[in-house]
Formats: structure tokens, sequence, C-alpha cells
């Protein structure tokens, strides 16, 4: 029977106490865990650890490590730069650039987005249990939503920025070792003249990832997953 993966904020030892309630209440109420059962946990820090619960109270839990084993964590580091677009969409590519093994996620505000605010929090619940359910040893930053000036006022710390935008040159492969990556991806009516300037006078390069148009969440997921990709 495949166990299921949860992540916690403490160090995983030899013996573990619980005291999520809404953890506990999931474990209890949903799953029907009850003393003798096994589930993984990990940290972050790229293990997975199987624990048996040992004693179960709605508002403790105690658990002992039986085994050990690593988890996968991304060699590729891949910034997305996503700007705000509609909820559902934007919460899919959230969700899909997780499973692929992007390290951060910064929600962009541009002059095109429909939409001005985002909830970090659901984000950083669909993040989690993302990470859960894709075997990830890790889970990835979520950012406070930003303004792309503010973003490009500073040095970009990648080894290889791409602004995404039709008609420019397909992405491809680049000789070197390319393990920090920027991704900007624009609203669903693009990037503005004066964004597209910005990027320019900034010297990053505006490439394309299809010959046809896709949906900005459509151009994230596989603009990550080319990025991702093993070389």
């Amino acid at each position: 029977m495949r166990l299921h993966r949860f992540y916690v904020l403490q160090p995983l030892g030899e013996e573990v106490v619980i005291d999520d309630v809404s953890l506990i209440k999931q474990w209890t109420k949903v799953f029907r865990y009850k003393k003798g059962d096994l589930v993984i946990l990990f940290d972050g820090e790229g293990s997975d650890a199987t624990y048996e619960l040992e004693e179960v109270s709605p508002k403790s839990t105690v658990l002992s490590r039986k085994s050990v084993s690593p988890s996968f964590i991304p060699k590729v580091k891949v910034t997305l730069y996503l700007s705000i677009i509609k909820k559902d969409n934007f919460e899919l590519a959230v969700q899909k650039a997780t499973e692929l093994g992007v390290s951060t996620i910064i929600p962009v505000l541009s002059e095109r987005s429909e939409k001005k605010n985002i909830s970090d929090e659901r984000l950083q619940k669909i993040a989690i249990e993302s990470s859960e359910q894709c075997g990830r040893g890790d889970v990835p930053t979520i950012m406070p939503v930003i303004r792309l000036k503010e973003i490009l006022d500073t040095p970009l710390p990648h080894d290889s920025s791409y602004v995404l935008q039709m008609e420019n040159k397909l992405l491809s492969k680049e000789k070197g070792d390319h393990r920090n990556i920027g991704l900007f991806v624009g609203p669903e009516g693009g990037w503005s003249d004066a964004e597209l300037e910005l990027f320019s006078e900034k010297n990053l390069k505006a490439v394309s990832i299809s010959e046809t148009t896709l949906r900005a969440e459509t151009a994230a997921i596989v603009a990550c997953a080319f990025s991702l990709e093993k070389k």
C-alpha cells in the first residue's frame, strides 16, 4: 500500500510529536489513522522518513521513526515570475510548477494584470499539497506580489533569464552550466510595450516556446518543464 506523505515544519528525529491540530484531524478523521499505522514525513531537507503512530489524541500525536530514504530535490533552480492572471489559472500554474520542480514562484503585478490581489496563504497551501503528492523533497517558496519594475530595479540572481514573448526565437538549450534560471511569463494580454522596453533595457532575452499562441498558464508550465529537463 502506498503511504501518504506529509510536510512538517520541524526536525525529523527518532521520535516526533505532532501538535498541529489540523493535521491530526486530517489523519484521524479523513484517513482514519490509528496507533500502528505508518506515514511518511518530510521537512524540506531532502529526506523522506517513515514513521509509525505510537500515541494518538486530538491535540498531539507521537510517532517513532522506522526508516529514512532520500527524496528528490531539483538540481536546477528555476524562479517563475508569473504575472497575475485569473485565480484558477494562476493556481493551476503554481500546482504544476511545483510538480515539475520550480524553486520559487513570484506573483508579478504587470500593467495588464486583470486581478490585483492574490492569496499567498492559499498558494502556499497548494504548493505544499503538490509537493506532498508528487514526491519532491522540498516545497517551493511563494513570494509576495511585487510590481515588475521593482523586480528589475535590482540585479537578477540568475545565470540566465528569459522573457516569454510571441514571435521571438524559440527557447533552446544553451551551452554552459545554467543551474539558476529566471522565467518571466506575462498575463493574458501579454506584456505592454513599456514593459518590453524595460526588459530590453535590462538586456533580458525575449524567447518563444511555441509556434502557436499559448494561454499564460500553459506557457508557464511548458517553460518550466523545458528549463528543468535533464541535461
